[in-house]
């Protein structure tokens, strides 16, 4: 399924013509003014660029259809806000959106390590790392580093706790996108798949699930 997405993006990407730095020019102005199609046009013209970014991105916790997808989101966001007149090509200036947004859902992944553990009632060393980043660990991503539990050593139970009572906080469907995203009960799906399975296009799966997140780690710091 998730082959065909592919190909089908890659079909896509060899329609589209790359732009003159003129007609850059011409629809930054454009875009800036809220021109949507402008937008658009800017950032259909440059999805070879977020393929290629988002391939360096791969086997560090996300599929490439998903690393994709949030590549998109921050080459929509470049597109928004280009001003060709100031000489630098869209290319050099999306990259910086693409990079962001791809590496913050990859951060989003190791929350999804966490609740996978808990899901599969592991216990598991606080500071033992998460996902593909050696850097950073269970104790990390749920406290700061005045934390009293800072210096724990073990998976607490009291952690635990707090983990199942960030997720009554959720709504049904802020659940139901955490549960698939993260695997909790369920296998993992990407948000493509979550997107299709619940009629809902990709940009608002992330923007649920990104919701969701915040409310957990609001609740777990009450």
């Amino acid at each position: 399924m998730e082959e065909n997405r592919l190909q089908k993006y890659f079909d896509e990407m060899g329609n589209r013509q790359l732009l003159s730095a003129e007609e850059e020019q011409q629809l930054s102005v454009r875009a800036l003014q809220g021109d949507q199609r402008a937008v658009n046009r800017l950032a259909e013209a440059n999805l070879r660029l977020v393929a290629h970014v988002a391939r360096e991105y791969q086997g560090q916790g996300l599929s490439y259809d998903d690393l994709i997808s949030e590549g998109n989101v921050g080459l929509m966001k470049a597109a928004a806000k280009y001003d060709g007149s100031r000489g630098l090509r869209f290319a050099g200036y999306a990259v910086v959106f693409i990079r962001r947004e791809i590496e913050r859902a990859l951060q989003h992944e190791s929350t999804d390590k966490m609740l996978e553990s808990r899901s599969n009632g592991q216990t598991r060393s606080l500071d033992a790392p998460l996902g593909a980043k050696p850097n950073v660990n269970l104790l990390q991503a749920l406290t700061d580093g005045n934390s009293p539990m800072a210096d724990g050593r073990t998976y607490s139970s009291a952690l635990e706790q707090q983990v199942e009572h960030a997720l009554e906080e959720l709504n049904e469907r802020e659940r139901q996108v955490v549960a698939a995203y993260f695997g909790i009960g369920q296998e993992h799906l990407t948000m493509a798949e979550i997107a299709e399975d619940m009629g809902l296009k990709r940009e608002r799966v992330r923007q649920i699930r990104d919701r969701a997140v915040r409310r957990m780690r609001k609740a777990m710091r009450s």
